[in-house]
């Protein structure tokens, strides 16, 4: 009887294990993206708040994101583990949809891959606008 419980807890863990096991992204996506978040406003307490247009440059490895903005260097999601990986087309409008949680944080960062044309689009979180990002070459 013992045996077959301590099966079942064995069974039971290593099901949890596989659950939060991160995913991979392919190395052809894999790279430093560089672009620049458009202006915006948030309107708080009745005021319109005019947030500048920024340099944002995002580090994707093959299983975690770094999202980090140029001047003054601001790092949101550092080392972030990717969550979800989904094709969304196939084909020639081929895309990947990435989710990444940052560390100690709820709020997902969607990020949408085209290999293709080798941009990322960065869809912000309320008020920040999306932004497109295209892959640096290797130096």
């Amino acid at each position: 009887m013992n045996r077959y419980v301590f099966l079942v807890l064995c069974l039971i863990f290593s099901q949890s294990l596989v659950a939060q096991a991160t995913k991979k992204l392919p190395k052809k996506m894999c790279g430093t993206y560089l672009g620049k978040q458009p202006a915006y406003q948030v309107l708080q307490h009745n005021q319109s708040i005019h947030v500048d247009s920024a340099t944002l440059s995002i580090e994707v490895s093959r299983n975690a994101v770094s999202i980090c903005y140029k001047n003054p260097r601001f790092c949101p999601v550092l080392n972030g583990s990717i969550t979800s990986v989904q094709k969304m087309c196939k084909g020639r409008n081929q895309t990947w949809n990435v989710q990444v949680t940052p560390v100690n944080s709820l709020i997902l960062e969607e990020l949408i891959f085209n290999p293709k044309t080798k941009e990322l689009i960065r869809t912000g979180i309320f008020p920040q606008p999306n932004t497109l990002l295209k892959k640096s070459r290797k130096k």
